[in-house]
This record gives C-alpha cells, structure tokens and sequence, in this order.
C-alpha cells in the first residue's frame, strides 16, 4: 500500500520511479496529470518505446474538461515522439465516457506488476495528497485489469490525442456566435401575466433520463464529432441537450407533435420541435444548444451544476426540482415550469 505517508507505505512516486527505471512496457491510465510529472518522466516513456517496448498514456478527463496550453503543448510533443516508433505508444485521451481510475502496469522481461488506487498521475496524486493505491498480487485480478486496460485503450472508448481536439478552458467559447446570436433573438413574454392553475399540463420527468448513459441532458459526455475540416474529433457542446419522452407521454394528448413554442417560466419564447419515432425527441429549433442554454443555465445560475460535469439526481435534488411541467396554453404554445 502507497498513501505519501512515511509509515503507511510511503510516496508512490518512490514506486514510479523504480518501475520505470527497469521496464520494457509501461501502461498509465489516469483521469488527470500534471505538466511537472510529464516532464519528469517524459524521457522514461520515449526511452521505453526507443528500444521496442510500448508506452501508453491515457487521460480520462482531458477531452471534455480540457488542458492548460503549456501542458497540451507538452503532452502532444510526448506523443508526436512516440508515435515515431509506429506501435501503441502515444498519448490517449478518453472518447465517449469520462475515465475517472487510476491504474498502472509495468512489465518487464519476466514480471508484470500492476497498481490500482486514488492515485493521479500528478504530482499531488503520487507525492502530495494522502493517497491509498496498492499493488495487485492475484493472477485472476491482474489478468481482469490488463484486460480492462486493452478495452479501455481501444476505439470503443479512447482515441490518440493528435486525433483529437483538446480544448483550452481560457480559451474556449463555450456559446459560439451564432448560436448567441439565436439566443439573444428570441422573443420575450412577462410570466407573471400566465395564470396556470386553469390550465391543462403534463410532466416530463428528468430523474428517468439525467443518469442515462450519453443521451438527453449529458449529451457533452458523448462520442465527440468528427471536424471534417481539421479530421479531428471535436467534443460536442456543452449546452447541447435533446430530451427523449417515453411512449406512454408521447401518447398523452396534451403532447406537442412537431412544431411548437415553449413560453418558458422565466420569460424567453423557444422555438421548439418533437420529431423521431413518436415525436420522443424535444429539442429546440435552429439549434440543440438553446433548449440547453436555458435549462442547464437555470441549474447553474442555482449554483448546483458547474460547467464539464454531468446533471445528476443529486444535481435536480440540490436545484429542488426534477421535473418539467408543460401547461398548454393553445395548439402550439406553451407554457414551460423549471
């Protein structure tokens, strides 16, 4: 066991440091990193794949929350480097589901060792923090882990960062300009002139869909596009959501089938539409982003969701509400409740 405690194992930077002194192959997936570790062991990983061995680096996070200009610089350098020994070797990034672990594999030419824990590859990961990561001895467990390691190396779930477009936070803009534009075209209405104990209404409940892998309000989380411009993978934006209704509310007769407008309960007028199979799909019109600009923007301007992570349960539970509720004014129009 590693915590960066003295008598409870000691810092795992120690562990890094031998392993990476005698292996032939070394694989690192980590949700983050640090630009001093990169620098310190950059040379260890070009070393490894110079005499025929593979390095791997795969970052969990980096590709929806992003990399600081020095260490994105940095870390494409690594792999422009190791992608000149034509194998595996090179730096991932996680593609279609954050990678939040921290496992380590090192073999050499009659060993393998594997490490598993709360251990960032960073420096408050391996030396800072308290920490608890620990070797795996089991040939069952190991074999288990090297096995999620190739999966979780694959196209399924990680793609080489030279392939694909990292963001730099500082530099980002999170609502491009025409889809700001859109938003601050649309039509205003006073709420408080809508009296909706009289009116008829049905409820879209956000607790079936927020958690569900990929889709309605964590759209961001997704496989990322393809920018036929550059051929990379471009996440998606962070305010795209489109909200899939179930067959039973679909069916309800107070149900919007195709173009309509949301009023919302803060006084914007959306451009709306429900298409696919049985009208499920809601979404805004012009663009996916505007639905989202106002329902994930009410969550943040409430302070309980921060930009690049999921709405969850907790998420509406802190914002106290988890249900939208559609009050139908006339064919076509309604009032939205958030």
């Amino acid at each position: 066991m590693y915590t960066n405690i003295k008598k409870h194992g000691g810092n795992f930077r120690d562990i890094l440091d031998k392993e990476f002194s005698k292996a032939t192959k070394a694989t690192i997936a980590s949700g983050y990193t640090s630009l001093d570790i990169i620098k310190e062991y950059e040379n260890h990983f070009i070393k490894i794949a110079k005499k025929g061995g593979t390095s791997r680096l795969l970052l969990g996070m980096a590709f929806y929350e992003g990399l600081g200009e020095k260490k994105l610089n940095t870390i494409n350098l690594l792999n422009q480097h190791l992608l000149e020994f034509k194998n595996e070797s090179g730096v991932y990034v996680s593609n279609g589901r954050r990678y939040h672990g921290k496992v380590y594999h090192f073999e050499g030419h009659s060993y393998s060792n594997v490490y598993v824990g709360s251990s960032n590859f960073s420096s408050s990961g391996i030396k800072g923090n308290i920490e608890c990561t620990i070797p795996v001895f089991q040939n069952e467990q190991k074999n288990e882990i090297l096995n999620f390691l190739d999966d979780l190396y694959s196209t399924k779930y990680a793609v080489r960062i030279n392939k694909a477009q990292i963001i730099i936070p500082k530099k980002k803009k999170i609502i491009l300009k025409t889809v700001n534009d859109y938003w601050h075209s649309l039509k205003k209405h006073n709420p408080k002139k809508i009296n909706t104990s009289a009116l008829q209404s049905f409820e879209l409940d956000l607790n079936r869909i927020v958690e569900k892998e990929k889709s309605n309000l964590n759209v961001f989380f997704g496989k990322g596009r393809l920018n036929n411009k550059t051929g990379k993978i471009i996440p998606r934006p962070w305010y795209e959501i489109e909200i899939i209704a179930t067959n039973k509310l679909t069916s309800h007769i107070l149900f919007p089938k195709g173009d309509f407008l949301a009023y919302t309960d803060d006084g914007f007028i959306i451009p709306m539409r429900t298409q696919g199979d049985y009208f499920k799909n809601i979404r805004s019109k012009k663009s996916l982003q505007l639905f989202g600009i106002w329902l994930k923007g009410k969550l943040e301007k409430q302070g309980v969701l921060k930009r690049y992570e999921p709405v969850t349960k907790e998420t509406l539970e802190e914002y106290g509400n988890d249900k939208l509720t559609f009050y139908k004014l006339k064919k076509g129009v309604y009032f939205i409740s958030f």
